[in-house]
């Protein structure tokens, strides 16, 4: 199994990427007599819940304030909330962090934390960009106790990552104590770090009491539940893994590599007819986008692990036809950046994937530009998100050629593997199945009819409560 630690490479130390360009108007010289009316006219607007209005109103005074002028501040905080709520997350996000940068108003920088805060936990700001450019080296005064856990657990994670671990880890420790969302979230990142130092024993023993306590909040102990049945799948703890991956409860979209990760799992434990449902529910639309040639490489195993010798060879059959063309390509290493195939795989199949979703976020908001009324506020948003684009474009480029490498690298592994399958399946015909016991989840012939279970043949339709319990009904026929 391919390991996809994607909750444990955060700890890598990466260098931060460079200032995104900058799409602000020049400032002019001197406030406007009338600023006061402005502003609590854009205010007035967003309470009557007429949310464009306010915020044309309120970009119109930005734009009209200097820079030493603290309304300034004020009406890009509003504004940034209103952009947020009319659907131009990037946009609002780029307000709050100016009034964070600015620093000009300290009574606005725990409310701007505060506002951030959710948009951090739902993966929408530029980690890195968030953490080592604004609060890593800030010091902030009196904050509301959560918004005071976020800035200290998103300080002790750049320690960690800058290679200061005694001081990253004793600011944990003292968050840990806590029994507020952040003191939870410490109580994670501990664990990370132990399994980081090799530590497996340490983090497994905090992975558990997260989970044995039922006040850690339901998305820490999602990830405590994965990354402890990661642990216990390395440690050949199968049936106990199994456990905890099927308490993972995801978004569904997010669902494709631990959906993986259990195929793999069943395959070790020779649950063979439920490692190839976890296939199926992975050939879902959803998950079109997902790298991952093992998919193939499962499905074929567990076939030929139930001595379905014909099966498995048309799976193996089946990925030469899907990859095979790809194949040569990434034997002979030429043609592989005109491929738009494999460069889609290199954005969305390794660590390039938030920037290839952030693209994504971008496009979609910028095309709202058009429905923005305001002239004034459509132009310095159209010039936000073109410049934005522009960057992220650039840094997907920058790291095209190693993802490339690393997609290259797993298709020739998984096609290495299915060779060696061909090969055992020639072998099996000749003589005849071993003498494991193995996993059968259900034979054709033993369906309970008169049971509560309701059996349904599968017609190509994905339901997404359904993804993660489909089982193949296929007989073992290795002879005992």
């Amino acid at each position: 199994m391919t390991r996809l630690l994607a909750c444990w490479l955060w700890l890598a130390a990466a260098p931060a990427p460079a200032a995104p360009p900058s799409a602000a108007p020049e400032r002019p010289a001197e406030a406007p007599a009338d600023a006061d009316e402005r502003m609590d006219r854009g205010l007035e607007f967003l309470i009557a819940k007429k949310t464009s209005q306010g915020a044309a109103v309120l970009y119109a005074l930005y734009a009209a304030l200097p820079e030493t002028d603290l309304r300034r501040d004020a009406a890009a905080f509003r504004l940034a909330g209103a952009l947020v709520d009319l659907g131009f997350v990037q946009a609002g996000i780029e307000f709050y962090l100016e009034v964070l940068t600015g620093r000009r108003s300290p009574d606005l920088l725990g409310k701007t934390l505060g506002a951030l805060r959710p948009l951090y936990e739902r993966g929408l700001i530029e980690e890195w960009r968030f953490l080592d450019g604004v609060v890593y080296a800030s010091q902030y005064g009196d904050l509301e106790p959560d918004v005071a856990d976020f800035v200290e657990y998103l300080q002790a994670l750049g320690d960690l990552r800058l290679g200061f671990g005694t001081w990253g880890r004793a600011r944990l420790e003292t968050l840990a104590t806590t029994d507020r969302l952040y003191g939870w979230r410490a109580r994670y990142l501990l664990a990370v770090d132990r399994v980081s130092q090799r530590n497996d024993e340490g983090a497994e023993k905090l992975l558990r009491q997260i989970l044995e306590n039922a006040a850690a909040p339901a998305d820490v102990r999602n990830l405590a539940s994965l990354a402890l049945a990661r642990l216990l799948y390395e440690h050949k703890k199968y049936e106990e893994a199994w456990t905890f991956y099927t308490q993972v409860r995801l978004p569904l979209v997010e669902q494709d590599v631990v959906l993986l990760e259990r195929a793999w799992d069943r395959i070790a434990s020779e649950d063979n007819q439920r490692a190839l449902g976890m296939v199926v529910g992975l050939g879902a639309p959803i998950y079109r986008r997902l790298f991952a040639p093992e998919r193939d490489l499962i499905r074929a195993m567990a076939l030929r692990r139930l001595c379905q010798y014909r099966a498995a060879h048309l799976a193996v059959n089946e990925f030469r036809a899907r990859y095979g063309a790809l194949v040569r390509k990434a034997r002979d290493r030429a043609g592989l950046r005109e491929d738009p195939q494999i460069e889609q795989w290199a954005a969305w199949g390794t660590r390039l994937a938030p920037w290839a979703r952030l693209r994504t976020r971008l496009r979609t908001e910028k095309a709202l530009v058009s429905q923005v009324g305001d002239e004034r506020l459509a132009q310095h948003l159209q010039t936000l998100y073109t410049a934005r684009l522009a960057y992220t474009e650039e840094t997907l480029n920058r790291g095209l050629v190693r993802a490339i490498d690393q997609v290259v690298d797993e298709l020739l592994r998984v096609d290495e593997q299915m060779s060696l399958i061909d090969y055992e399946i020639g072998a099996g015909l000749m003589k005849p199945g071993g003498n494991r016991a193995g996993h059968v989840t259900a034979r054709s012939g033993e369906l309970p009819y008169g049971s509560p279970q309701a059996f349904f043949r599968f017609d190509g339709e994905y339901w997404s409560d359904e993804l993660t319990d489909f089982a193949v009904i296929s007989d073992d026929r290795c002879l005992r």
